[in-house]
């Protein structure tokens, strides 16, 4: 067998058209580089907005769940408040109730008295005894 001389120009010659054709490809890789590299800064420069944004979100969900926290104590307290004023109102009521029936006891007591004393000075002996008081110095 003898070799073909025109195989290793053939081979070079394929090689070549190939290397132009890397060197071609590299060109069009570098050109897409030089166009997503603004588009990757920009994407970076989103990131970092989207992070920071993140980040305040949290602060803010912890600062209202610190607020949550505070205001379902305070209910609780104002609840137990409530309670307590409810329970010393129901006392209140009933001490007033049981003043206002000594009062009203009180009242019927001087209605009694009053009618009992008006009676006395109706009757006759009151008036037969008139002078009788006069002359002790006391007034009718």
């Amino acid at each position: 067998m003898k070799p073909d001389s025109q195989e290793p120009a053939d081979l070079l010659n394929l090689l070549r058209q190939q290397l132009i054709l890397a060197q071609v490809r590299i060109m069009e890789l570098e050109d897409e580089r030089d166009g997503l590299t603004p588009r990757l800064a920009e994407l970076t420069q989103l990131l970092a907005a989207a992070q920071t944004l993140a980040d305040r979100k949290l602060d803010e969900a912890a600062h209202l769940e610190k607020v949550l926290t505070d205001t379902r104590a305070h209910s609780e307290h104002l609840q137990a408040l409530q309670l307590q004023t409810a329970r010393e109102l129901v006392t209140a009521l009933a001490a007033r109730a049981e003043a206002e029936a000594g009062i009203a006891r009180r009242q019927a007591d001087a209605d009694r008295l009053s009618a009992e004393l008006l009676a006395l000075k109706s009757s006759p002996s009151w008036r037969w005894t008139a002078w009788l008081r006069k002359l002790g110095g006391k007034q009718a």
